[in-house]
């Protein structure tokens, strides 16, 4: 009979299935299998099959991007789909500064030289932060003025390659790690010229051809990237004798996000090249650094590249919009888009994306403007982008945890702790938070019981808090919208506040709370603590739609050092839905877990 089993991949079923072969052969009836030296051939034989077995297996699974593990083979496989996994990406800040001459200079304009800028240190360590290319202002009244200047965290590096023809194998390889491949830039002297041509990169071949100065840039082993030159089909072919130069950033990525204190390092020169004689520099405006990403991991390449290849590099549906956005800023923790025929009323010819940066709340105006600016490269028709503040709805805890201090050694910080770490590893894993995150209250409760064994039950209570920048020194109105319905069964009010000041009384904080629909003004007496009700109609509060409507406050000063202003509520049900532009978000930090022992 012919051995055709090959189902069995575990060895001693493979084993076995060899025994069974060999038995039925007339040669080898009944013969003691176990002690004889045939044992240790079927042995060989048996690890043989196993390990061809395992190794086809594997390499199998590495092709296909579902399966893959190894991350060169999920970046090639993502090649075939014509996506580029995104490298490390260096956060970038935005700093108006002025050079001031100690004497009198004839200098009419002020460079600030490529690859210097200003240095910054963060958690006990130096950052550099550079500009790419050289910066240039006007002189006037002995005071060059820089205005929103952008820089970039790294060491701005560059590497030169001069053109073999005779060689059919050269290849220009970045060894560095930790580029930044948006900052690639590739610059080429001709065989003989002293003047140079810039080489734009390309992400596709749309209107490329054979005179085309392109450049296309590969991830490849090892983290490493490749630039491939045009063969003189798909872009301009270099010459024999031509010199390459390749200029990049090296980063650390998101180790810096939100730095804000600058120093000034950079090196100035007017237009001959000369340094000025003496000046100092004064920084008159920052905005923080951000949008320091990390290289992008093999799970999120194999979630990111299907999507990437189904827009085909043109934003017609939302999922395209998506996809398009984290490509061009890497730096997204979460993202909705959708329609204006959604909004109320509707606003056609419009789509709004909303994008909940990581390491922040909101994204800045300059940050803004650049996506926009990139996304309509990708717009059809005349579609216009919206980029929306996420409306950040947070979910504060207030848990009791009893535990039975007789089955466990631990100290009720030891099991507080714990508890926290268990809530925390959870909120990592769900799907919570972010937009059109559910909070559901059974399920948290769970992992706080689960969490030690000595834990027999919890009571955990849930607040819904939001923040907002109130617009000083004017008379405004104010519509906070939770989305969720307020408890009307509390025997207190649902609502509160931290303090703030209006311009009536500016002397002292006051705060807001509800009282039977209303929302009224009141300030804490110094002596007795007690609440002295300053206006018993400020706004009103729609307990079922979950809203606040605040009219004509006109306030001067807000709670925390940026003036936001904390609203506090309590809401019906202990499970909390957020919808559409609302991200939901859970305030581990500002919670309260207190272990009681039983």
């Amino acid at each position: 009979m012919p051995y055709t089993q090959v189902a069995n991949l575990d060895f001693e079923q493979i084993k076995t299935a060899l025994k069974d072969y060999l038995r039925a052969q007339s040669d080898f009836t009944d013969y003691d299998f176990e002690g004889s030296a045939l044992a240790t051939i079927l042995d060989t034989l048996a690890y043989n099959t196993y390990y061809t077995a395992f190794n086809t297996n594997m390499v199998v699974n590495e092709l296909f991007i579902d399966s893959a593990t190894l991350r060169d083979n999920v970046v090639a496989i993502a090649k075939q789909l014509g996506y580029r996994p995104k490298s490390k990406t260096a956060p970038t800040a935005y700093i108006s500064f002025d050079v001031n001459y100690n004497q009198q200079t004839t200098d009419t304009e002020l460079l600030l030289k490529k690859g210097t800028g200003f240095v910054a240190n963060y958690d006990n360590t130096l950052y550099r932060y550079v500009v790419l290319n050289d910066a240039k202002a006007q002189v006037s009244n002995g005071v060059a003025s820089f205005i929103d200047l952008p820089v970039k965290e790294g060491a701005l590096i560059t590497d030169t390659y001069t053109i073999n023809g005779a060689s059919k194998n050269q290849r220009f390889v970045l060894d560095n790690p930790n580029i930044d491949a948006n900052t690639v830039s590739v610059k080429v002297f001709p065989t003989g010229g002293s003047f140079n041509e810039p080489y734009l990169v390309a992400d596709n071949i749309l209107n490329v051809d054979g005179n085309s100065k392109i450049f296309f840039l590969d991830e490849i082993e090892d983290d490493r990237y490749e630039i491939i030159m045009g063969d003189g089909i798909l872009g301009k072919k270099l010459e024999n004798g031509a010199v390459m130069e390749v200029t990049y950033l090296v980063t650390n990525g998101p180790a810096s996000n939100s730095v804000r204190t600058f120093v000034f390092s950079g090196v100035l020169e007017n237009t001959q090249g000369i340094t000025p004689a003496g000046f100092s520099t004064s920084i008159t405006n920052v905005t923080p650094a951000a949008g320091g990403e990390d290289q992008e991991t093999t799970a999120k390449i194999k979630f990111n590249a299907p999507k990437s290849y189904g827009a085909q590099d043109r934003a017609v549906t939302v999922d395209d919009y998506g996809a398009i956005v984290r490509n061009v800023y890497p730096a997204t923790s979460d993202i909705i888009v959708f329609g204006g025929e959604d909004q109320e009323p509707p606003m056609y010819g419009k789509v709004f994306i909303s994008l909940k940066p990581k390491d922040a709340a909101y994204l800045t105006s300059v940050t803004k403007k650049q996506i926009i600016a990139d996304l309509k490269k990708y717009v059809v028709a005349s579609v216009e982008p919206v980029l929306i503040d996420p409306s950040i709805l947070i979910i504060e805890l207030n848990s009791k945890i009893y535990y039975n201090s007789l089955i466990t050694d631990k100290t009720p910080a030891q099991i507080r702790d714990a508890v926290i770490g268990s809530v925390q590893s959870y909120l990592d894993t769900s799907d919570t938070e972010k937009f059109n995150g559910k909070f559901r209250h059974s399920k948290v409760a769970g992992v706080i019981d689960d969490t030690d064994r000595s834990i027999n039950s919890n009571l955990t209570d849930v607040t819904m808090r939001k923040d907002f920048y109130p617009q000083l020194n004017s008379t405004f109105y104010y519509e906070i919208c939770f989305q969720n319905a307020f408890d009307l069964e509390c025997d207190e009010s649902v609502l509160s506040s931290t303090g703030f000041r209006v311009t009536e009384y500016p002397n002292f904080d006051v705060y807001i709370e509800d009282r039977g629909g209303k929302i009224v003004l009141y300030r804490l007496d110094s002596s007795t603590g007690e609440k002295v009700v300053l206006d018993d109609n400020v706004g009103d509060i729609d307990y079922e739609k979950g809203e606040l409507q605040m009219y004509d406050l006109t306030i001067i000063k807000g709670t925390y050092f940026d003036n936001r202003i904390s609203v506090r509520v309590k809401p019906r049900s202990k499970d909390v839905k957020a919808l559409r532009e609302v991200y939901l978000d859970v305030d581990v930090a500002n919670s309260s877990f207190t272990a009681y022992k039983e």
